[in-house]
């Protein structure tokens, strides 16, 4: 073995949300609107409290009236558990007390007042509440990075699975997610299945990535913030992005917040699928990003000249809510802009179908990029692209 170990400092530029597989709804949680703050509650303290004060009937009852008005379109309109509260004669103190912990909501995304917050996508935290982000996330971008960079390298060595994938009719669903999914699994094993221990390709002990080991990047900071989704939409017949504030809540890492992150590979291993180097590694992964982000520059940089510049220091996207785009290999793929356009935008198409969503009628109004949506988050007078991070090495470490 010949291992190197790095430490980085990662930095998040924007505000990245890492989702722990827990969404709350509106009576899941206590919205002060006074203080523009959500607040966490303490599920011992609740359920003994409920108890304590004879509201299990009325609280079941509340929450069956809620998931109702759940259930409609758009921004929750019911009443708040705060208010519900309120009026069963509960003061604020009392309400905090059952807390475990309280999140800012940005101000500026609570339109009209407070009846505009819904579910919320809950922040992963480890135990004791500090936050990070898991290795295994940094890994997934650098292993997409890595494809990218061998796509980019000998577009002509994998012109055979793009034929494929342009055979699809797009009509089963099922179908075609799964032969999707067969070709992107034969690409990986082309690029990275190169150690040769097993003579059966498609077994993962033979993947170079084994060389790779990635900590979790962890932080002592413990604050998060609540923002809402907006997409920014670039369709047929708009001469400018349409802003569109989606019924949708993230707990997120704010921005400005420092992680520290070690990055060990066996070089050895690294060097058969030609990254020689854990610097040239950063550099793929920071040429991939840039890659995504041009593409979304060429149709959105017009009217967020600002954000799109600061996005050039970024290495990664990480997290939930970046688009699409920063998670496919279909645009390195493709032979230019235009096929990948009419793939991403068949595809699309029928997976909102398949799932029962509103018809985003792809197909037709994404006429500059696909999927026509730049993802980003707001607070106060500040705009970012979600989840831009950096990565700096560092030194006497």
């Amino acid at each position: 073995m010949d291992l190197v170990r790095k430490e980085y400092e990662l930095t998040c530029m924007a505000p990245v949300h890492i989702g722990n597989g827990i969404t709350l709804k509106a009576y899941e949680y206590v919205y002060d609107d006074h203080q523009q703050q959500v607040l966490f509650l303490d599920e011992k303290k609740w359920i003994a409290f409920l108890y304590e004060k004879g509201l299990m009937d009325d609280f079941t009852e509340y929450v069956n009236v809620t998931a109702r008005a759940l259930a409609g379109k758009g921004n929750f309109r019911g009443q708040y558990l705060w208010d519900w509260l309120s009026c069963h004669g509960v003061v604020a103190e009392e309400i905090r007390a059952l807390s475990k912990r309280c999140v800012t909501v940005a101000k500026d995304k609570i339109i009209n007042g407070k009846n505009h917050l819904n579910d919320i996508a809950q922040q992963v935290m480890l135990p004791d509440g500090r936050l990070y982000i898991p290795g295994s996330t940094i890994k997934g971008a650098l292993r997409t990075a890595i494809l990218w960079q061998a796509i980019e390298q000998h577009p002509a060595h994998f012109a055979g699975i793009w034929e494929q994938l342009c055979s699809l009719d797009f009509k089963n669903f099922r179908y075609t997610k799964r032969k999707i999914g067969d070709e992107i699994r034969l690409l990986e094993q082309q690029i990275l299945h190169a150690l040769d221990v097993t003579h059966t390709a498609h077994d993962a002990v033979n993947s170079a990535l084994r060389g790779l080991r990635i900590s979790d990047a962890s932080t002592d900071a413990r604050k998060t913030i609540i923002l809402q989704k907006i997409d920014e939409s670039m369709q047929a017949g708009y001469p400018q992005p349409k802003e569109k504030f989606l019924p949708i809540f993230r707990e997120c890492i704010p921005a400005g917040t420092k992680l520290h992150v070690s990055i060990t590979a066996d070089s050895s291993m690294l060097q058969m699928i030609g990254i020689s180097s854990l610097e040239e590694l950063m550099h793929t992964l920071h040429a991939y990003t840039q890659d995504t982000l041009l593409a979304e520059k060429k149709v959105f940089g017009h009217a967020n000249a600002n954000i799109f510049c600061e996005a050039e220091m970024a290495d990664v996207l990480l997290g939930g809510g970046t688009g699409f785009l920063s998670k496919t290999l279909v645009r390195a793929l493709a032979p230019d802009e235009g096929e990948a356009k009419w793939f991403i935008s068949h595809y699309l198409d029928m997976a909102f179908s398949r799932s029962h969503k509103p018809m985003h009628n792809h197909v037709n109004l994404d006429t500059f990029l696909s999927p026509r949506t730049l993802k980003v988050a707001k607070a106060g007078q500040k705009t970012w692209i979600l989840g831009l991070c950096r990565f700096e090495e560092m030194t006497g470490c």
